[in-house]
């Protein structure tokens, strides 16, 4: 990599992406629409370019020139159907023709998907490459639809498909919110069931897409970059409260009480226009008692290994949320 393109630069984990890049001293060219917040790249040797992936027309001199792409912007959050097709779908599919059409010697194009397009276990066995998706929200169906237009692409354009489970880390909003709970000395768990997931720092996480760049078997791949343990929401709890220093006490959240709280926040949304946290593609996701996927394929052939464990994780994002005063 010489010269590369990240989309959703300046997101949680585009940012940091690009920050890893420029410590490297690889040139990074950042998309960004004239709207975008860009405090998490200030200060950083970097080339802004504006444009809107549901543009075509805007993305030509986006594509120019660089010889890898991150594609890392995704519409998230509160959003319909529609949004969520023009802006994962529609626009992965014109980054990619804007490509081939503009710089078809690409050495490698990165798409970030999620666990969400693979959708969760069912059966408490950990979901791999191997086994056909099933993703339970319109997000991740628009995850996995891109993932298929992606991989359309090959063999002209050398794709890559990484699928990473729930990421955490500095600047994270999604896992703050129970930081912030726990704070008060709560620490909350839905209905009376274990609850298991696979989680990811995020500084693993770039590490697994700068190996996902170097490794050639890798191109028409997808890949899983997770940690090698699952956890459950009460393991998560008592590691966030401990390294806190605070005594929580358990709070089981009824189910249907929790879906009555998201009914009002999605009521919100509506009302105001703004995404919540709390939503009903997150309510489909929390319900689920299994989000677990098999990283062994990353570890095989990316010889991808996590530098980090839970803790270590947790104790460096509580770190930056109290440093910034988040917390």
């Amino acid at each position: 990599m010489q010269y590369v393109l990240v989309t959703g630069s300046n997101g949680f984990i585009g940012s940091h992406l690009v920050q890893r890049l420029v410590a490297e001293g690889i040139t990074v060219r950042c998309l960004v629409r004239k709207t975008s917040d860009l405090r998490w790249l200030e200060g950083l040797d970097i080339e802004l370019v504006y444009g809107d992936l549901r543009d075509y027309d805007s993305l030509e001199e986006v594509v120019s020139k660089v010889d890898t792409v991150f594609h890392c912007a995704s519409q998230t959050g509160y959003a319909d159907n529609e949004s969520y097709y023009q802006t994962n779908v529609m626009g992965t599919v014109n980054l990619l023709k804007a490509i081939a059409y503009h710089n078809p010697y690409i050495k490698r194009f990165i798409y970030l998907s999620s666990q969400a397009a693979s959708g969760p276990s069912y059966d408490g066995h950990p979901i791999s490459e191997a086994d056909s998706p099933d993703p339970i929200t319109s997000y991740g169906a628009s995850k996995l639809a891109a993932e298929e237009a992606a991989l359309a692409f090959e063999p002209q354009i050398p794709v890559t498909v990484i699928r990473p489970p729930l990421v955490f880390g500095p600047r994270d909003k999604n896992l703050f919110l129970l930081f912030k709970i726990i704070r008060k000395k709560i620490k909350p768990v839905l209905g009376w069931r274990k609850r298991h997931l696979s989680l990811i720092f995020i500084d693993d996480l770039i590490e697994g897409l700068l190996l996902a760049v170097k490794c050639k078997k890798a191109t028409g791949q997808t890949y899983f970059i997770t940690s090698e343990s699952q956890y459950t929401y009460q393991d998560l709890n008592k590691i966030i409260a401990s390294i806190m220093g605070q005594r929580a006490i358990t709070v089981h959240i009824p189910v249907l009480l929790f879906t009555g709280i998201i009914l009002i926040t999605d009521l919100i949304s509506k009302i105001t226009g703004k995404s919540m946290v709390l939503n009903k593609q997150r309510m489909q996701i929390i319900k689920q008692r299994y989000w677990i996927c098999d990283g062994s394929k990353a570890v095989k052939e990316l010889g991808f290994r996590s530098d980090f464990s839970l803790e270590e994780g947790i104790r460096k994002s509580i770190a930056w949320y109290r440093e910034n005063g988040w917390l």
